[in-house]
Order: structure tokens, then sequence, then C-alpha cells
């Protein structure tokens, strides 16, 4: 009995590949090198340190550098080879394909200079293009299967909301909060690391903050506060995020009424997403409807470097990695699509630093769309 097991279906991978061979014919291309690890699981169902070629036509193979007994029981293709050098990638590749390409794909996005020149002095002759755009687009589209691992993460995930809801009385502070709700996540299958494509971006898996109140301080939970807990869930390789906010007694006032706001803001952005307009559309959509609501000065976005920012998109993909394209941004001209899975996740300036956000994740539809998260998306009243 072996101690890994296959997760992700052969058929899913073979799907994969097939559309990433199409996309590699549609640039000209002979072939894809791929060596980022989400991406390598994407293709493959394992994530061990590796170099997945793909040619245009015919099968992919996988060379395995380590660990190569685990790569052979969790892959889904039937390459797999043995890597004791990754200077004996150009004679694998040329056995497997009879002959050296002179036109492949890479991950310009995410391999660091150095190591790209690596690549070309050791394919000496080949010619190098960004095959990563071609590989977001096909992961942007979420399949079933895929819908069923975010689908699980979300109950997973709504537990964890519920325990915080029901503990926040009995704990001393917000620390103590997040190891409760961590020690649930855990036996619940959270994965622990989250997968971050680009280096300056920042996250933790569990979060939470105690928003001023009259009687807290200094991240103690008191009465007559609000706490906001923010969950990054990752479940069998694929990633949600969600806030929730949880009113403690009578919170002040004001922080109430931009909490009720903000869960309006948040219900009508979600009523507006539907297949066929783009990411820059719905971004304006959401600035008239802040401004209808008084909001237009208050309502930000939260950057990838976990800060809040006039700058920063209003929502964001969510699969593999915790933040993929497209995001709700003024700029972002991609069209929505069925099949995609959005963050939905404004940010509402209450005053000079103090911010409160709520986060939902949704799969659109052919007409619209419907929630995966399952923790309900209002303000969680504990009196």
């Amino acid at each position: 009995m072996t101690r890994w097991q296959r997760l992700v279906p052969p058929e899913e991978i073979s799907r994969r590949i097939h559309a990433l061979q199409g996309k590699i014919k549609n640039c000209a291309l002979e072939g894809a090198l791929i060596i980022h690890r989400a991406d390598l699981f994407y293709f493959t169902g394992t994530s061990q340190n590796a170099f997945l070629f793909i040619p245009a036509h015919g099968e992919p193979v996988l060379m395995v550098k380590k660990y190569f007994p685990r790569a052979l029981e969790e892959c889904s293709i039937d390459n797999v080879v043995e890597l004791r050098s990754v200077k004996e990638i150009p004679d694998l590749i040329k056995a497997h394909l009879g002959y050296i390409p002179k036109a492949l794909g890479i991950e310009m996005d995410v391999l660091p200079y150095r190591e790209l020149d690596f690549y070309r002095s050791l394919l000496h002759g080949t010619e190098f293009s960004d095959i990563s755009p071609a590989i977001l687009a096909i992961r942007a589209l979420k399949h079933p299967w895929e819908v069923n691992q975010l689908q699980k993460a979300a109950m997973a995930s709504s537990k964890c909301f519920q325990l915080a809801a029901d503990i926040a009385h009995k704990v001393r502070g917000a620390m103590e909060l997040v190891s409760e709700i961590q020690k649930l996540a855990r036996k619940l299958g959270h994965g622990a690391r989250l997968r971050l494509r680009h280096h300056k971006d920042r996250a933790l898996p569990f979060n939470s903050k105690v928003l001023p109140g009259p009687k807290t301080g200094s991240g103690k939970i008191g009465i007559d506060c609000m706490i906001q807990i923010d969950i990054k869930w990752m479940f069998n390789g694929y990633h949600l995020d969600e806030t929730r906010l949880i009113s403690m007694g009578w919170p002040p006032g004001y922080l109430m009424q931009a909490a009720e706001a903000l869960v309006q803001l948040h219900d009508l952005m979600i009523g507006q997403v539907k297949p066929g307009i783009s990411m820059a559309s719905l971004y304006r959509h959401t600035r008239a409807m802040a401004q209808s609501l008084g909001l237009a000065e208050s309502i930000v976005g939260m950057g990838f470097d976990g800060y809040p920012s006039v700058l920063a998109p209003l929502g964001h993909g969510v699969g593999l990695e915790l933040y993929e394209p497209p995001v709700i941004s003024q700029v972002d001209e991609t069209l929505i699509l069925p099949n995609m899975i959005l963050t939905i996740k404004p940010v509402l300036i209450v005053k000079p630093g103090l911010s409160i956000c709520i986060a939902s994740v949704i799969r659109i539809t052919r007409n619209g769309n419907e929630m995966i998260s399952r923790a309900p998306a209002r303000i969680i009243e504990k009196l």
C-alpha cells in the first residue's frame, strides 16, 4: 500500500493538456516547458520537483528530479521519467520528440531571469515565448471536478466561521481566536500553505482583527465591538478567499451602519456579475452603486500585499493560486465567462486607519452566478 494517491482524474488532466496544445499551436510554438509548481500540478496531478514538456502534437513527458516514486503514484499522465540532472532535459526532450524544438513556451511571469537565461543556454538555438497567459486563461475556467473541490472547501470554511461566532466571547483575544479557527481548519483538511504566484504577494491563511468599540483595546475581544475574520482556505490544492464580520453586543452605531452598507454593496455587486460583461465594466458599475449609497469616496479594494488601496481590485479570480486573473479593476477588459470562479471583495474605509471588508466566492453560470461560499454573507450578530 502506497502513501500517496492519484488525486486528479486522468480524464481531467487529458482535457487540460489538449486545451493547452490548442493554444500552443495557435501561438505557432512547437511545445511548452512547464516548471512552476501550480502549473505542474494542474497539468499532471503532482507538484513534485519536475519539468513537464508538452509538445504541440502527441503525448507529454514529465521529467522528475525529486521525488520520483511519489510522482509516479500521483501523476495522471503516462510518460514519466527520472531526471538525475537538469542538464539531461535536452536529451530527454529529443528522445521523446525526435528533435529539439526551435520555439518553446515557458512561464516568463514567474521564472527568475537568471533561470530563464540558464534554460536558454541549455536549449541553445531554441526561442522562448511566454506561455503563462495561455495557461492562466485555461485555468480561469473551472470544470466540475475543480468546482467540487471548492465546494468542499466552502463547507469546511463555513464551519470555521461558525466556530468563530460561537467562541468569540470566550477567548482572550484575536490571536487565541485565530488559533482555535486554525485548529479546526487543520482537522477539516486545510492545507496550511497558500500558493501565491508572485513574490510580492502576501497572505495569511487565518486572520482576525477586533474593530474599535467602547470597551475594546489592543486586539482583546470585549463587548460592543465587531470582529473581522479572514479565512483563506486551501483544500486539495484549491483556494477560497472569504471574510465575514461578527457583531459582539452593540458595536458603535457608525460601525454597524458602515458594515450594513458594505454588505448591501457586496450583494448588489454580486447581482451585477454575469457572463459577457468585462471586469472593468463590473468595476465601473460597482463604483456607480457605491456612489448611489453615498460611499463613493469610501470603497476601495484589497491589495495583494494585504492592505486596502484605492488602486487595488475589488475582487479577483481564485483557484490553484490564491490570487488569479482576471481582476475586478478599471483596466482589466477581460470578459466574464461561464465557469470562472471569482472572489468578490469590496473594502470600506470607515475612517482613517479603520477599514472593514467582506469577501465571498462565486461561480459564473450561463445566465448569472451562484455562491460557492456557504457562510452566510451577512453580519453575524452575537448579543
